[in-house]
């Protein structure tokens, strides 16, 4: 957790937010909304064509072209004037005398220039935004956009061109050298990139899983593009495992002392921006939200300490949650699509087939071949399921017990009344079975892989599980390009290849692998600090 000036600087106690009624929102859900609506989304078309300041005359003519034939017609500037006022009142237009008045009654009327305030347009940008989206979450997944990041994030870990620290001093970085406002610009790409990529990510995820896709997921022209999703989503996985690590390393590389005085100096910078219109900024506050932001890029990636793991493993999850239920759907559509089709060219073919055979036992043979199969019969029994191991095959289990029923008539099986039965001393069993064969796999693995140095080619004879974990290490580090990884528990890994160009048998208990002589280096996590 970054600490600033002796106490926890990143505590839970936020500033409170003021939660008041919006007044500047009323026109959107208000009786006369379709007449308010008009005016101001013409406020924010000119806005974006650099008119500020409008005249109550074309503001008329613009809202009438925008409103129905009857309306229209029953609009009259009178009207407009009430709804203008109306409007001041919410705090939606500011306005100002409009300059030399030729008539006294002009003079009276008062008549005034309008702009529409911040709020007003931020929520007509809002709403534009809301329209193009139409009903669907939007979003994407860009493996690229992590690229971009770790790009951006490098910068923390590049050191000077001339930077020979004195012993206890910490060495001199490239972004000390670099202008507050440099700082400024790079702080506010590093937050808005990383906003970006999540917000994307988590709104292509809800697209997924909503409503409207698992409708579209039952219809027959899901299957059109069941492989362009999975394969984009395969793809998405790939580029992320190879950022991810990426990232992982650079921000347990940030040197705290580097990132106080970068985050003061951009609090500094942004402080030191003119503005007119608004309250005086606070330094400590700016350094605060800044910590929060940085706080929450931190827990993304590598979560809070909780245990409870972070939103980035959230996001893997889903991800491969998403391509296992678009495989399922394809699977059920595709079997109702084999269920509904017409056999009658099939079976067509089939009679000309037979027609064509010069005797009976050939047409017996052809028989035997097309239709003997479906007298194959299927056996079902009902056994307990013995072990939860995924790698565990049929063989492996024991044999049970088929009862066949005679094929008469008058054969009636016996009928006992039907009760519920507690499996609570089973599935404590089971339990407690599968946690001691969990903590025994364990101490075997601690066992073998205790050292910092583990040498393929010097491991004794293993089991099989023992395999595929070593495998699967060996398969996360192949997917960093700094060939490092992170084992269940928490231990980072680094495998490098021996250099000798030479493969190893690895004696297991199922078997030999032949395999390369690879290394297996576990660094020290005291060495790496948050």
């Amino acid at each position: 957790m970054w600490k600033i000036g002796g106490g926890n600087f990143l505590s839970n106690n936020r500033s409170l937010i003021n939660y008041k009624a919006i007044n500047e929102a009323k026109y959107l859900s208000v009786e006369n909304a379709y007449r308010y609506r008009p005016i101001l989304r013409y406020f924010y078309e000119q806005q974006q064509r650099l008119r500020y300041w409008l005249r109550p005359e074309e503001i008329l003519q613009a809202v009438k072209e925008r409103m129905e034939p009857s309306e229209a017609s029953a609009y009259t500037e009178d009207l407009l004037q009430l709804d203008l006022q109306q409007l001041y009142d919410w705090g939606n237009l500011q306005r100002k005398q409009s300059g030399k008045v030729n008539k006294i009654e002009d003079f009276k009327k008062k008549r005034y220039r309008y702009q529409a305030s911040p709020y007003t347009i931020k929520f007509e940008r809002l709403i534009e935004d809301l329209e193009e989206m139409g009903d669907t979450y939007g979003g994407s997944l860009e493996a690229t956009q992590f690229d971009k990041l770790v790009e951006t994030l490098r910068f923390l870990t590049r050191l000077g061109r001339v930077s020979f620290p004195k012993p206890g001093e910490r060495p001199r970085f490239e972004m000390e050298d670099w202008t507050d406002e440099k700082l400024y610009h790079w702080w506010s790409e590093l937050y808005e990139l990383f906003r970006k990529v999540t917000n994307n990510a988590r709104d292509y995820m809800a697209n997924l899983d909503s409503v409207q896709i698992e409708d579209v997921m039952m219809t027959e022209q899901f299957l059109l593009y069941k492989d362009k999703v999975t394969d984009y989503l395969r793809r998405f996985m790939m580029g992320l495992q190879r950022s991810s690590y990426q990232i992982e390393g650079l921000l347990a590389q940030v040197n705290r002392d580097l990132l106080d005085d970068i985050l003061q100096r951009v609090a500094s910078y942004e402080v030191s921006i003119p503005r007119f219109d608004t309250a005086a900024l606070v330094k400590e506050d700016l350094v605060k939200r800044y910590y929060d932001q940085w706080e929450g890029i931190w827990q993304w990636f590598l979560g809070d300490g909780s245990g409870r793991g972070s939103d980035l493993e959230d996001l893997q999850r889903e991800t491969n949650e998403a391509i296992r239920r678009i495989a399922r759907y394809a699977q059920r559509m595709g079997e109702r699509q084999s269920s509904m089709r017409s056999r009658r060219a099939d079976y067509l073919y089939l009679a000309k087939w037979f027609a064509s055979t010069e005797s009976v036992k050939e047409a017996h043979c052809l028989s035997a071949a097309v239709f003997g199969i479906s007298r194959m019969r299927h056996m079902w029994v009902e056994s307990p399921k013995t072990t939860e191991d995924i790698y565990s095959t049929i063989w492996d289990m024991k044999p049970a017990e088929y009862v066949v029923k005679p094929r008469i008539h008058e054969y009636r099986e016996r009928t006992r009344p039907s009760k519920i039965d507690s499996k609570d001393e089973e599935k404590k069993a089971m339990l407690a079975e599968h946690l001691k064969l969990k903590a025994e796999r364990q101490a075997r693995l601690n066992q073998i892989f205790a050292g910092n140095r583990v040498s393929v080619r010097e491991l004794p004879v293993i089991e099989p599980f023992v395999r595929q974990t070593l495998l699967g290490w060996i398969g996360k580090s192949m997917a960093s390009p700094a060939g490092e990884g992170k084992t269940d528990n928490g231990r980072r890994f680094k495998v490098v290849d021996s250099g000798t160009g030479e493969r190893v048998r690895l004696q297991c208990t199922d078997g030999v692998l032949e395999m390369p002589d690879y290394v297996l280096y576990f660094m020290d996590e005291s060495k790496v600090k948050r």
